[in-house]
């Protein structure tokens, strides 16, 4: 891909997914039912798609990220933070509609960042604030009134978040009491490894790049794809192109194994197992083969 190129697909992808509060998704998914990705289909996958699709019509639009827990995904709106079940309907999992800009889950806490909803008495930056009832109720932890996070990675108590207002790459190893900003590396998307919390792996314009020390330095990844989003599960490290191709790597981004491949730009993924969801337009779709083929999960979102 040549330069041109890779500007031209990642300042899409910004334009997609950066614009937050006030903008309407471009790509294009199919609503109104599943979409398959591969002529072939699992048997696992011939469940998924045997009246699990639903619509999210009710759901508040403007969708920002996603999360598993467990069977349960989880959905950070411009409303509020909403979970869905298979085959149910999605329903509204916090009890303040806040602006979820950043959402990541961690072992015994979850973490958020973003704006005040109608009623709420708070800044118009929430900081950084963390619920430990799975996302009922949210208290401020740090930074409130300063920083709006659009990017949230946590992996046990070490958190690394992308400030939205000046780039700014901060880290905390308490859960985020103390933090320590680390400059502005111009990452678009991060992933702080599950496994080991010093790596950090990151998406630019010019391709991904990784971190062995924390955050205070990152290198190229040579050979790796144009990647605009990851998310890691267990020791696998999944990447979305700017095409919507599914990528996995399980030696920290080194290599890169192509999978299946979305019907348009993806503006959010979550993984947890060999379960891949990723918002494509109005259209949350799902794989169970990690990635390898998609169904619709929840169809009819509400424009964002």
């Amino acid at each position: 891909m040549t330069p041109i190129h890779r500007a031209a697909g990642m300042a899409c992808a910004l334009a997609l997914m950066v614009s937050g509060c006030a903008s309407e998704s471009g790509s294009a998914a199919p609503t109104g039912g599943p979409s398959t990705q591969t002529a072939a289909t699992s048997p696992a996958q011939a469940s998924l798609e045997k009246g699990q699709s639903v619509s999210g019509a009710a759901m508040a639009g403007h969708i920002h990220n996603l999360a598993y827990d467990g069977e349960d995904l989880l959905i950070g709106t411009h409303e509020g933070l909403w979970s869905q079940q298979p085959g149910s309907l999605p329903e509204q999992r916090s009890q303040d509609p806040f602006d979820v800009m950043g959402l990541t889950l961690a072992e015994d806490q979850w973490f958020a960042s973003g704006h005040p909803g109608e009623g709420m008495d708070a800044p118009a930056d929430l900081g950084l604030m963390a619920s430990s009832d799975r996302g009922q109720t949210w208290k401020a932890v740090s930074l409130s009134g300063e920083v709006d996070f659009h990017r949230l990675s946590a992996s046990g108590k070490a958190i690394v978040g992308m400030s939205a207002h000046d780039g700014r790459l901060l880290r905390s190893d308490d859960a985020g009491s103390r933090w320590t900003d680390l400059g502005t590396p111009g990452l678009f998307d991060l992933a702080i490894s599950p496994l080991d919390t010093a790596v950090i792996v990151g998406t630019t314009e010019d391709g991904p790049v990784r971190s062995s020390d924390s955050g205070v330095s990152f290198q190229p990844l040579a050979g790796a794809p144009l990647l605009v989003l990851l998310t890691w599960s267990g020791s696998t490290l999944y990447g979305v192109d700017v095409d919507g191709g599914i990528h996995q790597s399980t030696d920290n981004g080194t290599t890169w194994l192509p999978q299946g491949s979305l019907t348009g730009q993806a503006t959010a993924i979550a993984a947890s197992g060999s379960k891949i969801a990723a918002l494509v337009g109005d259209s949350i779709v799902e794989s169970v083969d990690g990635g390898a083929s998609f169904v619709g999960r929840i169809t009819e979102i509400a424009p964002h």
